[in-house]
């Protein structure tokens, strides 16, 4: 079983590095578990690449998992076409309204694809100034969208069948170590005309290794951020300052995991040697955590409080966590006890899978899960 993983793990790794660089998609190997190597696909959000590889070999794989890629691929045709046409009428009217705005991750990322729907976006993240966020809000709603949730970092809106914006305030939680150096975006954007700012492209690589590894460290990456790295690196040649770039890792106290990560997208897109460290790295970002309960045996914490402190802090979350699920509570602080209760009595009673999954997994992650993860991140540069 785990011979055929790994297989599985390789050749998805080489249809997607053939489907990047042009070349001849490998032959389909004998020890390849075909379903497992679909459900990969989807897990690393690489489903539109792996279509593409076989578009014209369908025979390949069975009918019923060509099938499904085919679905998901043209619904992410769909989704990219309807995103660029949004995307136009925010600009639009962000620009109107004279709402400075940045554009974040993946509206820039996917022009260094063969083509834009290969990588498409689940949603479209939108950062705004604070004061703005009132405007910009109304403007989403004038177009349609619900909102869905308010985190405090951002405000999550749909809009059906399949439109997200994340309209963000931050580009990290609060409580996370690199909030403060992120503070600066604004001032380190450029300004690209009306009321839109950019990312340089150095500052735009800093963020997307940022941003993977706080997914990284809470269990919940894929190998895609890898390819995005590797592919600014390979397509921005001559336009990105590692001078720049290392101190500012160095800055965020990631420089060793950074240059990990380096390695790692050469690693897997141009199959270069890899020691013990970068392949532990890349069966993580590919295969997922080998413990269950990752996410919560992620917290560094986790070694450090009993299970009845771990279930307390999840059942009375600090005030400023609570605001941004119950805004009255920015007025009326002293009704917190009140909603803890309400809170309780909602996950009581709850038929919500996931919420179902996190009471499990607060209940049964165990100090062993912990020290392994642990010591993956160690491993791996954090």
């Amino acid at each position: 079983m785990a011979n055929s993983t790994m297989a599985t793990k390789e050749y998805l790794l080489a249809v997607v590095s053939a489907v990047l660089s042009g070349k001849e998609i490998p032959d389909l190997p004998q020890d390849v578990d075909v379903t497992q190597f679909v459900r990969l696909a989807f897990t690393n959000a690489v489903q539109g690449i792996v279509f593409s590889a076989f578009a014209e070999n369908p025979g390949a794989l069975p009918e019923a998992l060509f099938a499904r890629l085919k679905k998901s691929f043209q619904a992410g045709v769909l989704r990219d076409a309807a995103q660029t046409q949004m995307l136009s009428i925010l600009r639009e009217q962000l620009n109107d309204a004279d709402i400075d705005f940045l554009l974040l991750k993946g509206a820039h990322l996917k022009a260094l694809y063969p083509a834009p729907e290969l990588r498409f976006m689940v949603d479209m993240d939108i950062l705004v100034r604070e004061q703005d966020q009132p405007r910009a809000k109304d403007i989403l709603l004038a177009n349609g969208f619900t909102l869905d949730f308010d985190n405090g970092k951002d405000i999550v809106f749909l809009k059906k069948p399949f439109l997200t914006v994340e309209l963000h305030r931050t580009l990290f939680p609060e409580e996370y170590r690199m909030y403060p150096y992120f503070l600066s975006v604004w001032e380190r954007a450029k300004f690209v005309g009306n009321h839109e700012y950019k990312m340089t492209d150095n500052d735009l690589y800093v963020y997307t290794l940022a941003h993977l590894t706080e997914h990284y460290e809470t269990a919940g990456s894929c190998f895609r951020p890898v390819m995005d790295l590797y592919l600014m690196e390979k397509k921005l040649q001559g336009k990105l300052d590692f001078d720049y770039i290392r101190a500012q890792f160095e800055a965020l106290g990631i420089a060793e995991f950074a240059e990990n990560i380096r390695k790692l997208g050469r690693c897997m897109f141009e199959n270069a040697p890899k020691d013990d460290t970068l392949n532990l790295m890349e069966n993580y970002v590919t295969l997922g955590p080998p413990v269950q309960n990752a996410t919560v045996a992620a917290d560094e914490k986790l070694g450090k409080q009993s299970k009845a402190r771990r279930l307390f802090s999840a059942a009375f979350p600090k005030c400023k966590h609570m605001k941004t699920k119950y805004p009255i509570l920015k007025k009326l602080p002293f009704l917190l006890p009140f909603f803890w209760i309400w809170r309780l009595l909602g996950y009581a009673f709850t038929k919500d899978k996931a919420l179902m999954r996190k009471k499990e997994a607060l209940l049964n992650a165990d100090k062993k899960s912990a020290d392994v993860m642990q010591k993956i991140f160690k491993k791996s540069g954090l």
